[in-house]
């Protein structure tokens, strides 16, 4: 019986099966299996839509989220020039109301050593006179 194992399993090894049997046996498993539902399809077709969809929005809201940024920071950039035009220009003013003042004080410390400086003088070099008299008296 050992013996007759091997030798069946070469000659069935060289059987084969003739096409009509083989046709008669996809017909009957295509009978038998049920048609592939939609549903098997609309699935994963549905799934990937939705990832799509979502992949989409991502990017949308990424690419405005990035748009918004920009915008602030031009936003901030053009605040901050704003602020240095204003102090420049606050300085520029400063600078000329100092100079204004400047010339003012020159102006004045010449009226009053031209001016108010020798009348004062005589005044008090005649009152001077007047007292020195009135003590000699």
């Amino acid at each position: 019986m050992q013996e007759d194992l091997p030798r069946l399993a070469r000659e069935l090894r060289k059987e084969t099966c003739p096409p009509r049997v083989i046709n008669q046996v996809v017909r009957r498993i295509a009978a038998e299996t049920p048609p592939p539902s939609r549903l098997r399809y609309a699935i994963p077709f549905t799934t990937a839509l939705a990832g799509a969809v979502l992949l989409c929005g991502l990017i949308v809201r990424s690419r405005l989220a990035g748009d918004h940024a920009r915008q602030q920071r031009q936003s901030v950039e053009l605040h901050a020039q704003r602020r240095i035009q204003v102090a420049r220009q606050a300085e520029t003013a400063l600078g000329l109301i100092g100079t204004a003042l400047l010339d003012a004080g020159a102006h004045s410390e010449t009226v009053i050593s031209d001016r108010v400086i020798p009348p004062l003088r005589t005044g008090l070099q005649t009152a001077k006179k007047k007292i020195i008299r009135h003590t000699e008296l």
